[in-house]
Order: structure tokens, then C-alpha cells, then sequence
């Protein structure tokens, strides 16, 4: 990381490290931006945003964790539905759903250029 920094690398990443030693030993000894990358089940210490931050970690990825998470939920509504049960504390309403996902945004601006 130190080769890349001195090359000019805008941010460095430390592949697995395998302790939370080991993290803080490369921010201590590597300048500039640093990225954590926050892998369940791999190798290295899942952390808190505030913790990587007060080692010294500039941005912190969590790339499988909503993708897991909702792998997890989908499983979790299919087998109620499976099994006749309700699912009502499974899901947001459904205007949470609309706002979330825009269309709360998009029927306002639908109104904004309506012609009638």
C-alpha cells in the first residue's frame, strides 16, 4: 500500500486483513484514504462505520450485507406465504414501499406537468 500511495494512488486497500492489529497497523503506517471492506464471513473483523472511522479508515464498504439481508427476508416472506401465514410484520406499508422506491416523488412531479 505505501508503493501505491507513492505512486500517486488517490485511496489504498489493505486485501483480508485478518485482525483488528492488523488494520490499525496499516493505518497507522499507510497515509491518504484507506477503504475497509466489511465481507460477513470472510476474513477480516467486521467493524462499525464509527470504529473504521476512529482507526482511520476513510470509507467502508458492506458489500454483501443488503444483498444477503434481503436474500434472507425474501426466504423468510416465501415460506409464510408457503405456509398460509400472514406477512403483514414482514413488510412496510404500502406507502413506504412508494416512497422508498419513488413513486411518491414521481406522482408529485406527474402532477407538477399535468395538462388538462
Amino acid at each position: 500500500c505505501l508503493a501505491f500511495r507513492e505512486a500517486g494512488a488517490d485511496m489504498t486497500f489493505l486485501e483480508a486483513p485478518e485482525s483488528i492489529e492488523q488494520m490499525a497497523e496499516y493505518c497507522r503506517r499507510v497515509d491518504g484514504p484507506k477503504l475497509a471492506n466489511m465481507l460477513e464471513q470472510g476474513s477480516t473483523p467486521i467493524l462499525s462505520p464509527a470504529e473504521l472511522k476512529q482507526m482511520g479508515y476513510t470509507f467502508a464498504a458492506y458489500p454483501l450485507t443488503l444483498l444477503s439481508s434481503s436474500i434472507r427476508a425474501m426466504q423468510e416472506a416465501l415460506l409464510s406465504i408457503q405456509q398460509g401465514k400472514p406477512t403483514d410484520d414482514l413488510i412496510c406499508s404500502f406507502g413506504e414501499t412508494k416512497d422508498v422506491v419513488g413513486f411518491s416523488q414521481y406522482a408529485q412531479e406527474e402532477e407538477r406537468y399535468r395538462v388538462d
